[in-house]
């Protein structure tokens, strides 16, 4: 019935395949299960089951459970058993979801299984797909669940059944004697899932006696889609990123304008998700309060995405980071030649020099002698302003001038005498003065980095 061939046609399954089949005791698992077993000395594949238990259901559960352990044990398969307790507070489906999928991947290490097959079937997938659209969800989401999921470590979540019907997986338990648990739960309504299959479903089935397969025609569709713009949005990032780092990724804003507002969807997602190594929920909402970001006049923005994750637009730059900087002002005497270490990551070097140098907008040369010395360098304060040709030149102004984001401007250095004289906003503004003289002693003061 489930087309072997087929099967492996579509590189779900392979000869030599080592599978741990994750085992509810439902008809779909079972039945999962029991074809493994029946291929599996033809195909040379090594299988093992990983079985949860919720103990939601008191005696159910243990029954579930005792039946799966006699059937591993009669056709010598090994299996793992892990437990599963709702925390106070939590999202019941949700945990529960995470610690399935995460023992299921800890027993395929253990066991050294190349694949995690899952008994999804077609009913699932509408489901699903239903659910995902009654909720709301980007494009992506949309999609459903796929047959074949790259993991890391050459590892593959595969769903075998995800073409065949809850009917059409009764009938094969029934043909071939599969003994299988019934969940009690799934009657209840409590569920938002449980009421999409037995209230929703139902009512579009009298509507369209063949909704399964237009849903699965839909999804068929939309993953073709999706699956365009992913490879595009790819080709687009690489062009886009101007600073890929562990806890930050920034982007070229005006090259993200000029992209078509379905595709910027997808870079975006792809970019928070590369930070989180893991699924980041961006709702339409939050995807509307991005455009709006991106689009607005205002240079300067900062919106909190959730799990202390933060989009900052900075004139041309749209940049996605875990965190805030959270530097306070600071202030540091200059006092010795040698290097300063600065809180926001800059490095000064302060030496003395016997003749005046190239310089350029991260190097300043003074003289030693008419220097009020000690120097200061420390961030702006209210009213600071540098001497330029034609009058005083706010600070404040300096960096709206030179495009400093404002998350970065609360840390940028200044270099001052003693009496608190701004002698240069540092790699950005020198004054319009001649700070040194000829055959005095110089100081070379220089940004390294």
């Amino acid at each position: 019935m489930f087309y072997e061939k087929k099967l492996l046609q579509r590189g779900i399954i392979s000869v030599h395949d080592n599978i741990v089949v994750g085992v509810s005791g439902g008809p779909d698992s079972m039945a999962l299960l029991h074809y493994f077993i029946r291929i599996k000395n033809k195909y040379k594949l090594t299988i093992s089951v990983a079985h949860i238990n919720h103990h939601t259901r008191a005696d159910e559960n243990e029954k579930e459970k005792l039946m799966i352990i006699d059937y591993c044990k009669t056709n010598k398969i090994p299996y793992y058993i892990g437990d599963f307790r709702k925390q106070s507070g939590s999202n019941f489906h949700e945990a529960a979801r995470n610690f399935r999928y995460n023992f299921f991947i800890e027993i395929a290490n253990k066991v050294s299984a190349n694949k995690i097959a899952l008994a999804h079937h077609q009913d699932d997938q509408v489901e699903t797909i239903l659910f995902k659209i009654s909720r709301g969800n980007h494009l992506g989401g949309y999609v459903g669940m796929r047959e074949v999921i790259d993991l890391d470590n050459n590892l593959k979540i595969i769903r075998p059944l995800l073409n065949f019907t809850k009917s059409e997986i009764i009938d094969y338990c029934a043909k071939n004697n599969v003994s299988y648990a019934i969940d009690s739960s799934n009657f209840s309504n409590k569920y938002t899932r449980n009421s999409i299959r037995n209230k929703i479903v139902p009512l579009f089935k009298e509507i369209q006696p063949d909704f399964n397969n237009k849903i699965i025609q839909f999804h068929e569709q939309l993953n073709e889609v999706n699956d365009y713009l992913a490879v595009n949005a790819k080709i687009l990032i690489k062009e886009m990123i101007i600073s890929n780092e562990k806890d930050r990724i920034i982007l070229d804003l005006n090259k993200l304008k000029k992209t078509h507002v379905t595709l910027i969807r997808v870079i975006l997602l792809n970019v928070v998700n590369q930070l989180t190594k893991a699924k980041f929920n961006l709702t339409y909402e939050k995807f509307k309060n991005l455009f709006n970001i991106i689009f607005n006049q205002k240079p300067n923005i900062t919106f909190n995405l959730g799990k202390n994750m933060y989009c900052i637009k900075a004139y041309d730059r749209l940049c996605f980071r875990i965190g805030l900087d959270h530097i306070k002002k600071y202030e540091i005497v200059v006092n010795e030649f040698k290097n300063y270490q600065l809180p926001n990551g800059m490095i000064i070097d302060v030496k003395k020099v016997k003749e005046k140098a190239k310089i350029n907008n991260k190097t300043l040369i003074l003289c030693y002698n008419s220097t009020v010395w000690p120097l200061v360098i420390r961030t702006r304060q209210n009213g600071d302003y540098i001497q330029t040709k034609i009058g005083k030149k706010k600070v404040n102004r300096i960096f709206i001038d030179a495009k400093i984001p404002i998350n970065l401007r609360v840390s940028w250095p200044l270099l001052v005498d003693k009496y608190g004289k701004v002698i240069w906003v540092i790699g950005i503004q020198k004054p319009d003065i001649e700070p040194f003289h000829n055959n005095e002693q110089l100081i070379k003061i220089q940004v390294l980095n």
